[in-house]
């Protein structure tokens, strides 16, 4: 998994603004770089030296770059579909293609001679466009796929179809990228974000990339906007994608005893999971031997609730879970804190097997 960035020659964009984020984002583990060379309110044939001067910036640190192009680009570098040498020349790394191309200039193209890579726009292409494109011998080994950004509310993806389509691509055996957005640098001209799924837009970089990373679909992240805080970025590029981490909310008067639980380590959800509760296989062993675990705070449980088994559950004192229905109360079970809500997305992909943890907050 790896995780990019996305920078704009709009007015908003100063060049030497761009440069100090892409150096910055380089600084903090950020390895790819996506831009745009048919952003409608740019005239390219006239900022084509800042934009030459910006790609070079990119490739002096060793940097990944996908363009997105149009055939109007490909005419203000003199490129064709036969012939790509400009953008080999500049150091582009893969060029996006959303709309203006037939599937035979897509299969020409996937066969350049560079090893540039064709990327296609995941969140449209249909299974026979594929189909076509492997009938006319397209290179599949230089083809990859990412989803658009929505820019405009409530036209992002719902995860259903999102899912749906990611998972035709992948049976052809693409790579899939999606974008998140920034909550402290959204691009105009609208600023509200540029996610690929709806659900993410006003939610956390953190939050939304963790969804994408453990719902196993995406193999590359890129923020939609620009610019990102470098403690957004740093809260993406720390995620481990083999572990679901989770925040979680305490109740007021939690024992340091049920705190230790808590943050123990790794929880797995158990093999033969239950359809209503997560259930941690470690837990009952981070309880220390003996000790008793007094009943307190055995209300109802809410979905989403994180509990506790109390002495009065005997042998299984000191087991986690998570109540992913509403659940009555039961003295025996205490109430330790709730998952936040912009974060209820992640506990429905906790699978049989699974590991989990939760964070500080």
């Amino acid at each position: 998994m790896a995780v990019g960035i996305s920078v704009y020659t709009t007015e908003d964009f100063a060049q030497q603004k761009n440069k100090e984020y892409i150096k910055m984002a380089k600084d903090n583990g950020i390895n790819m770089v996506f831009t745009s060379m048919h952003v409608p309110e740019v005239e390219y044939d006239k900022k084509l030296n800042e934009f030459e001067d910006l790609i070079k910036y990119i490739k002096l640190l060793d940097m990944k770059l996908t363009i997105d192009i149009s055939p109007v680009t490909m005419n203000i570098l003199n490129s064709s579909i036969t012939d790509l040498k400009p953008f080999y020349d500049l150091g582009v790394d893969c060029l996006r293609l959303d709309y203006g191309f037939t599937a035979e200039e897509i299969a020409e193209m996937t066969n350049n001679k560079y090893g540039i890579k064709i990327e296609l726009n995941a969140s449209t292409i249909t299974k026979e466009e594929i189909e076509k494109l492997i009938k006319l011998k397209a290179n599949i080994d230089n083809l990859t796929t990412c989803h658009n950004y929505y820019p405009k509310p409530y036209t992002g993806l719902s995860y259903k179809f999102f899912k749906e389509k990611t998972m035709m691509i992948k049976n052809y055996g693409l790579n899939v990228s999606a974008f998140i957005p920034s909550l402290k640098g959204r691009r105009g001209p609208i600023y509200e974000g540029l996610p690929t799924l709806e659900m993410h837009r006003n939610i956390k970089p953190y939050t939304a990339a963790r969804h994408l990373i453990y719902s196993g679909l995406i193999d590359d992240i890129y923020f939609g906007d620009a610019y990102a805080s470098i403690n957004e970025i740093r809260d993406v590029i720390s995620i481990n994608k083999d572990v679901i981490e989770l925040n979680i909310n305490l109740i007021m008067d939690i024992t340091d005893y049920e705190k230790d639980i808590i943050f123990a380590g790794i929880h797995t959800n158990r093999s033969d999971a239950s359809e209503y509760i997560i259930r941690s296989e470690e837990s009952r062993g981070y309880a220390k031997i003996g000790k008793a675990i007094k009943p307190h705070n055995c209300i109802e449980r809410k979905k989403y609730s994180v509990t506790i088994d109390n002495y009065g559950f005997k042998r299984y004192s000191g087991e986690l879970n998570i109540c992913l229905i509403d659940m009555p109360q039961d003295e025996r079970v205490n109430v330790v804190g709730h998952i936040p809500e912009e974060e209820h997305i992640l506990v429905d992909l906790i699978k049989p097997g699974t590991k989990f943890k939760f964070r500080k907050g």
